[in-house]
């Protein structure tokens, strides 16, 4: 697709698409096709419907469309921010297709960032209903043990929520962006960690406040790639950041954490349906189990 004008702009969104044109066509269509954010759409492949229906959205709105077979959400992000960065971005944000967001808020918090090498910013995210959702976490990196809301201790280490994260090209750069090694689930708290490591602040602004139709890409529930990815990805990070013995202890704590992702949406739903639940959750933890082991 020929590369659009965007006179003055120096900030990209960039959204990865599997199945969810018409999330895109409800969330991305407010911002404008010049003078504002470019907008890069990643297309990993899942149907031609869908392929000809997004192709279509991008050459009616502007966008710069990467059309690619379906290699996992890290890699399209990062397929996605080099297309940014190759057009001359200096600042994007990383933005899930079920998330809403305002025009005005998109360019906040890229000027926010762009300005600041060092910085990676999230906004308050809400569900539709305006209850709070996950905009931050910190992770134990002496159990693995997650935490996503109540009180966060400082002590631990901090991670942003990548349905709507913005961050400089130079950092980016500086972190190496996403691994391609985990596909879904468990990339953003990897890249929260090199960040901080790097020399980062990771911030929320509460005052910039988005809406997550979460699972709004899936469908609902938790899904069983959802369990399967989960699970395997927590060893996986801990193969890949931390020492043998470390990751060792990960993996005595994985029976434990692959019930509590397997009965996410209840017990009585994952006894009464356990290869969908149970079963891919467990499937993740021999996964992750054998990355760690084989090290």
């Amino acid at each position: 697709m020929p590369q659009t004008a965007h006179p003055g702009t120096d900030g990209a969104i960039v959204v990865v698409n599997y199945g969810s044109s018409a999330l895109l066509a409800r969330h991305l269509t407010p911002f404008p096709a010049a003078g504002g954010p470019r907008v890069v759409v990643v297309d990993n492949f899942s149907t031609a419907d869908e392929r000809a229906a997004i192709t279509a959205l991008a050459r009616r709105h502007g966008w710069e469309l990467v059309a690619q077979p379906n290699v996992g959400f890290g890699a399209g992000m990062n397929a996605g921010v080099a297309r940014a960065l190759e057009l001359g971005s200096t600042a994007v944000l990383l933005l899930n297709p079920d998330v809403q967001i305002e025009p005005d808020g998109a360019a906040d918090l890229l000027a926010q960032v762009a300005d600041d090498e060092h910085l990676m910013v999230a906004p308050a995210v809400r569900h539709g209903d305006g209850r709070p959702a996950f905009s931050r976490g910190t992770l134990d990196l002496r159990t693995g043990a997650l935490r996503t809301s109540g009180a966060l201790d400082p002590r631990l280490e901090p991670w942003l929520t990548g349905a709507c994260l913005a961050l400089s090209a130079d950092l980016w750069r500086r972190t190496g962006g996403f691994s391609d090694a985990y596909f879904m689930y468990w990339e953003d708290l990897e890249l929260s960690v090199r960040a901080t490591r790097s020399g980062a602040r990771l911030v929320v602004r509460d005052d910039l406040v988005v809406v997550h139709d979460a699972g709004g890409t899936q469908g609902a529930g938790k899904s069983s790639l959802y369990r399967y990815y989960n699970c395997r990805n927590r060893l996986l990070f801990a193969r890949r950041n931390l020492p043998r013995r470390a990751a060792l202890r990960w993996v005595a704590g994985a029976p434990r954490y692959a019930w509590d992702v397997g009965t996410r949406g209840g017990r009585g739903n994952a006894l009464r349906h356990p290869a969908a639940t149970l079963w891919p959750a467990l499937r993740g933890s021999l996964a992750g189990t054998w990355t760690v082991l084989a090290r």
